[in-house]
């Protein structure tokens, strides 16, 4: 059942209510229908070659391994943005194999801002099976992640970071599954983000509140062999990309 083509509803409805365009001012570039060169399935190799571990080497090593990584890997992702405009929709199929009982549960996704992996497509069709969407606010630095309802049509309002969210809410429950942006990640279930911090604060908060799931959301040439690890760093359940869904392995 999971073969069958999702509703394809269009990009986030930012032209909705009253709140920044930033297709209009120009900060967030929405993907297109063009053709694409053939997808490039081993750039990643065409970059740095992954750190190992982290060695022990220090907090200031690993803040230094993490910020060479990171700024390869994103251009490794928008690379991999222009060569497959058709992800969104793969994705979709796929996070529909892991949420296969998704009835009345609640589904944290997020608002792709940059070459993140856009999830809407997805978060859209899970509405009609009856799940529940929110989406994350980012409160100042050292907060963790508040959440707010969000249904496809519902205005989104510019939050910190050059995020975007829902408009303000009553409070919502806390999300059963959290769908996860990234920059890199490797088989062990630990990511590269923006280094906020702001997932590796919520997730262990969640955790001890209820259990959850978290799986990031990547395309395939964003794994790389091992990311930098630090002790606050927290593991994600697996990793979910248009073509495959990778379940966090133990640490070898």
């Amino acid at each position: 059942m999971y073969d069958r083509e999702l509703p394809l509803a269009g990009p986030w409805p930012f032209d909705r209510g009253a709140h920044i365009d930033p297709v209009a001012h120009g900060e967030v570039t929405l993907p297109t229908a063009t053709a694409a060169p053939p997808f490039r399935r081993r750039i990643g190799r065409l970059f740095m070659k992954p750190p190992a571990s982290d060695g022990g080497q220090g907090a200031a090593g690993v803040h230094y391994e993490k910020a060479t990584l990171r700024s390869q890997m994103l251009a490794v992702r928008k690379q991999m943005r222009a060569d497959d405009p058709a992800a969104p929709s793969n994705l979709s199929k796929q996070i529909f194999k892991v949420l296969e009982v998704i009835e009345s549960l609640n589904i944290a996704g997020y608002v792709a801002i940059g070459d993140e992996l856009d999830p809407f497509l997805a978060l859209d069709a899970l509405q009609s099976t009856g799940a529940s969407i929110v989406l994350p606010v980012a409160g100042k630095a050292g907060d963790v992640l508040s959440f707010r309802a969000w249904k496809t049509g519902d205005a989104l309002e510019k939050g910190r970071l050059s995020t975007y969210q829902p408009a303000a809410k009553s409070e919502v429950p806390d999300p059963d599954i959290v769908l996860v942006p990234l920059v890199a990640f490797d088989a062990f279930g630990y990511r590269l983000g923006f280094g906020g911090g702001y997932y590796d604060r919520t997730l262990p908060k969640l955790r001890s509140i209820k259990k959850i799931a978290a799986y990031g959301v990547a395309y395939d040439g964003q794994q790389v062999e091992r990311i930098p690890r630090e002790a606050f760093d927290a593991k994600l359940d697996g990793v979910i990309t248009p073509s495959r869904i990778i379940l966090a392995q133990a640490d070898g």
